[in-house]
């Protein structure tokens, strides 16, 4: 029976407000977390001197070693033995050209592997004479779906707008020719996700041109816009507000969420932007447009009620399915160790020479060692990105910092005291581990609930799968990349996806 258009459009806007099961995912490139780390414990030493530090101490109380390298010079004195103080300052001519100050350790360079490039399976097309880092025309067709079109230049916006944040942190052309590299891959992603919101859309006009019938389209698509549009300014200016306070954690669970719009959130605030007007202007300079921007985020919106109409959101998961589950993934649900602690930072790129850097640090410890509060002595002179924090960091899993030296001493040193002066690429650092918890294994019954979830998030994908194959029974979608991979097997063939 039809409805009236009214009626109709409020229906939508309520249809608006509920989020979609499946979020669309998001590319998102970043920077490695800064954190670094030392190497084995250190023993506290009992002050027999009222200067823990002294400018002229020579010998420190221990030394690591590289593993499989031998001691050279004489053999380190015991604790009692050697001169009390901890992080003894070098002697004014400083260490010789190239060598570590006495009692820090020398560390070959350490971090993550740089970035290795996604592989993608067909070769890129070539770049074209206007742009040498595009892979396609602006207008050429890169999907079609029924009788609408998808042009690459609406898929270079959106992928211009996912490297934009990280090819401007770049420092080095070689830096910014690997963030390029993730270019084809997104592209194809972003191709991809595109084809399936419009399919979706479409399925969802078709759905409503059936209740409210098709002499009164043009009015419900009048409302429809107007809806889209006032619930796009309302989401944008609630996330502009979380994304003000938000640290990078939190930022990066909201791209999950909502990459579209989080993305001009936080486009708004690196460009100190209050009004849709000046973010036109911001889009406009990428090659984008405020409507357009719109236009795709209510089609994505009202194809992903699409879903919540089409697919059941709750699943019964049996005990027996949930147990076989653990039984197949159990190695998912160990725990690795894991640590809090703070830190201590100054950086060699800040210094004249390293003799400088290592006075810095042992100035710093020496104010903690005497009764300054660690996280006051950080904020006034630590280097580290988590200085503003008072050097702290929440918990963090072993084997996920970039410093190898900083990992190795998270891990060895004993909760509650200050390790030596550790050194890696980077600088010196002086770290205390607040808390630490032991690699473990998670039990079936503390995993029930997870399992349940991600045994329910399973079968959904599997029904999203299917439906988007139904509609695609009664909607051709094509693809550039349907042709690539034909001509890739089947020289003369097409695909049709």
């Amino acid at each position: 029976m039809k409805s009236h258009p009214a009626r109709l459009a409020i229906l939508l806007c309520f249809a608006l407000g509920v989020r979609a099961a499946h979020g669309q995912p998001g590319t998102v490139i970043g920077e490695r977390g800064d954190p670094y780390a030392p190497t084995r414990a250190a023993q506290p030493v009992a002050p027999q001197d009222p200067n823990r530090y002294p400018i002229t101490v020579q010998q420190p109380a221990f030394r690591f070693q590289q593993p499989g390298q031998q001691p050279s010079g004489p053999p380190p004195a015991s604790p009692q033995a050697a001169d009390p103080l901890r992080y003894p300052l070098p002697a004014q001519n400083g260490p010789p050209p190239g060598q570590p100050p006495v009692g820090v350790v020398q560390r070959p360079t350490f971090g993550p592997p740089p970035g290795q490039p996604i592989a993608v399976q067909q070769p890129a097309p070539p770049a074209t004479s206007q742009n040498p880092g595009e892979l396609f025309q602006p207008g050429q067709i890169v999907a079609i779906v029924g009788d609408q079109f998808i042009l690459y230049g609406d898929v270079a916006q959106t992928v211009n707008q996912m490297l934009e944040p990280a090819l401007a942190k770049a420092t080095s052309a070689a830096a910014r020719r690997e963030i390029e590299e993730y270019r084809k891959p997104m592209t194809r992603q972003v191709v991809n996700e595109m084809a399936n919101t419009k399919l979706l859309y479409l399925a969802f006009l078709r759905d409503v041109e059936e209740n409210a019938g098709r002499d009164k389209m043009t009015e419900v698509k009048q409302t429809i816009k107007k809806k889209v549009r006032e619930s796009f300014a309302t989401e944008l200016d609630a996330y502009r507000k979380q994304v003000a306070t938000a640290d990078k954690e939190e930022i990066q669970k909201m791209l999950r969420r909502d990459p579209t719009v989080v993305r001009l959130a936080l486009m708004m605030k690196e460009n100190n932007a209050e009004s849709l007007s000046e973010l036109s202007a911001i889009l406009a300079r990428s090659g984008s447009s405020l409507d357009e921007q719109i236009r795709q985020y209510g089609e994505h919106k009202l194809g992903k009620q699409m879903i919540f109409s089409s697919i059941k959101q709750k699943y019964e998961v049996t005990h027996q399915e949930m147990l076989q589950y653990y039984e197949e993934h159990v190695a998912e649900y160990a725990v690795t160790a894991k640590a809090r602690f703070e830190i201590l930072s100054v950086k060699f790129a800040n210094f004249p020479g390293k003799t400088e850097a290592f006075n810095a640090i042992a100035t710093m410890g020496n104010e903690v060692y005497f009764g300054a509060p660690f996280s006051a002595v950080a904020r006034k002179g630590s280097q580290d990105v988590n200085a503003d924090k008072g050097g702290a960091y929440d918990w963090t899993s072993q084997g996920s910092l970039a410093s190898a030296a900083i990992d190795q001493a998270l891990f060895t040193l004993e909760p509650g005291k200050l390790s030596q002066i550790i050194e890696d690429d980077r600088g010196y650092h002086i770290l205390r581990v607040i808390e630490r918890k032991d690699a473990g294994q998670v039990s079936f019954l503390e995993a029930q609930q997870k399992i349940k979830d991600d045994i329910t998030a399973k079968k959904r994908e599997a029904d999203y799968k299917k439906f988007l194959a139904s509609l695609g029974e009664r909607t051709k979608v094509w693809t550039i990349y349907d042709d690539m991979n034909a001509t890739a097997s089947q020289p003369n063939g097409a695909a049709q996806r």
